[in-house]
C-alpha cells in the first residue's frame, strides 16, 4: 500500500513539473538567460535562442542582484522571439543587443522601470526623447512620436518590412546604421529640425528614390547612403560650405559612383 501512495505521489510531482514546463516558459526561459555579476550587478550575456521560445522575461534579479545592464549581442540572431520583456531593474541597454530578430514582434517594460518604456511594442527611453529599438516584425508603416528628437544607433536595422515611415518635426539625430539594410523603405521625409546623419544611416536602402535635406543639416557622416543604387537625387537645401561630409557620404552602387546621380545645393 505504501508502495503504491509513493508511487502515486512521484507521478503527480513528475506531471507538475511537466506542465509547469507547458504552461508557463517564463522559468525556463529565465533558466536558460547568461549572466555575469559585476559590482553586485547582473549583467545579462545571452538570451535563449530556440525556436520553441517565443516570449523572453528579462527578470528583475539573479541571484539577489538587481539585473541592471543588456550587453551588446545578448539578443542577437534570436530564431522565433516574439516578445522581449524587460524587468524594472534594466539601467543600460546595449546598441547591438536585441539586433537582427526577424520574428520580434514587441518590447514590454515593467511601468517601474526609470530608464526605459514601451509604447506600441516599440523600445524607447523613459522620456521618449530617444528611440532605441523598432521590431523587426511589428509592420510595413510607423509613424514616429513627436517627442523623439533621437534615433539611436541600429535603432530600424535589417526592417526589411518597413516600407513607410514619419519622420517627428523635433527629430535632430539619426545615428550610426540607423535605417541600414532597410530594403523596402520608400517613403520617408527628412523634418526641418535635422542636423546629423550618422555614418551608414541609410546603407542599402535600395528603394529610396529622392531626399530633400534641410537647410539646418550640420553633419553627414560616412558611407550614409551606401549602395542606395535608386536614389538618383538629393536636394540639399543647405550651402556646401555649411555642412561637414564624411568620406563617401553619398549614394553609391556597391560603393561606385552613380552617373545619373543629382546632388542640387541650394
Amino acid at each position: 500500500m505504501k508502495r503504491k501512495i509513493i508511487s502515486a505521489v512521484c507521478i503527480l510531482f513528475a506531471f507538475a513539473l511537466l506542465f509547469s514546463g507547458c504552461n508557463g516558459q517564463l522559468p525556463t526561459e529565465n533558466a536558460k538567460i547568461k549572466y555575469k555579476v559585476e559590482n553586485s550587478k547582473a549583467i545579462v550575456t545571452e538570451l535563449p535562442n530556440k525556436t520553441t521560445i517565443k516570449t523572453i522575461s528579462i527578470p528583475d534579479e539573479y541571484e539577489g542582484s538587481p539585473v541592471t545592464d543588456i550587453a551588446d549581442f545578448a539578443g542577437c540572431n534570436l530564431e522565433s522571439a516574439e516578445l522581449i520583456k524587460i524587468g524594472k531593474n534594466v539601467e543600460n541597454i546595449g546598441v547591438w543587443a536585441f539586433e537582427n530578430n526577424q520574428n520580434l514582434k514587441a518590447f514590454e517594460v515593467s511601468e517601474e522601470n526609470k530608464n526605459f518604456r514601451s509604447v506600441d511594442g516599440v523600445l524607447y527611453t523613459k522620456d521618449m526623447k530617444t528611440l532605441l529599438f523598432y521590431p523587426a516584425a511589428k509592420g510595413e508603416s510607423f509613424v514616429i512620436p513627436d517627442s523623439v528628437e533621437v534615433l539611436r544607433t541600429k535603432c530600424f536595422y535589417k526592417c526589411p518590412n518597413l516600407k513607410s515611415l514619419t519622420l517627428p518635426s523635433k527629430l535632430k539625430r539619426i545615428e550610426e546604421k540607423a535605417f541600414f539594410r532597410c530594403s523596402s523603405l520608400a517613403d520617408i521625409k527628412i523634418p526641418d529640425s535635422l542636423e546629423y546623419i550618422g555614418k551608414d544611416s541609410f546603407g542599402y536602402c535600395t528603394e529610396l528614390k529622392e531626399l530633400t535635406l534641410p537647410k539646418g543639416i550640420k553633419e553627414i557622416g560616412e558611407y550614409a547612403f551606401y549602395n542606395c543604387s535608386n536614389l538618383l537625387k538629393i536636394n540639399m537645401k543647405c550651402g556646401k560650405e555649411d555642412v561637414l561630409l564624411g568620406k563617401s557620404w553619398y549614394p553609391t552602387n556597391n560603393g561606385l559612383n552613380i552617373d545619373k546621380l543629382e546632388i542640387i545645393w541650394e
